[in-house]
């Protein structure tokens, strides 16, 4: 059950005191709204850490922006309407950020039905890849990393996420994929 919100008075007054910078007034404030961007970023199913970060997004922005509140009464919706902005801001950094250095994404099950000469092969092969893969620079490592991730990124988000114009996306990848195909790709010895 929702917290009863304070008298409209009480929530002007509130306002006020803190639009003059009165620390006790914007406690009081905070203590009493907290719950509600709180409740908001709780629906968007963020962790609690995630959560608090909204949070305390959400309570900097109100006082970046407290004296632009023209109705004390509407101070609920406002509340909710940034702590809404600030989680759906989260959800999008988390989506974009690529880990590198993590290479779990490239563990793949062992074929069961596979020789022990080919699981050898395929092994030396994946080690191959990885260092492969780990020889390219970090941005090229995340180029990579963003277009295998799922759901997959446009190449207008990748344009943005690493500061590459999206023309060279295509090219970049080609390139990079070519690289690694080679570096894997068993070599011919010739005798003879």
């Amino acid at each position: 059950m929702a917290p009863a919100a304070p008298p409209l008075n009480r929530t002007a007054l509130l306002v006020d005191a803190c639009r003059t910078g009165d620390q006790a007034a914007w406690r009081e404030l905070i203590r009493t709204y907290c719950p509600v961007p709180w409740a908001v970023a709780r629906s968007f199913r963020l962790r609690t850490a995630d959560c608090e970060d909204v949070c305390q997004a959400t309570w900097l922005r109100v006082v970046e922006n407290i004296h632009r509140l023209r109705d004390p009464a509407k101070l609920t919706s406002w509340l909710v309407t940034i702590a809404r902005r600030e989680a759906m801001r989260h959800v999008e950094q988390e989506r974009r950020q690529v880990p590198i250095g993590d290479n779990a994404c490239f563990d793949v099950a062992p074929d069961v039905s596979a020789t022990v000469e080919e699981t050898i092969l395929d092994r030396s092969a994946d080690v191959r890849l990885m260092a492969a893969f780990r020889s390219l620079n970090e941005q090229h490592q995340a180029l990579l990393a963003m277009l295998l991730r799922e759901p997959a990124m446009s190449y207008d988000e990748i344009s943005a996420a690493l500061g590459i114009p999206r023309g060279s996306i295509g090219p970049t990848r080609n390139r990079l994929l070519r690289r690694l195909r080679e570096s894997v790709e068993p070599q011919l010895v010739l005798t003879g």
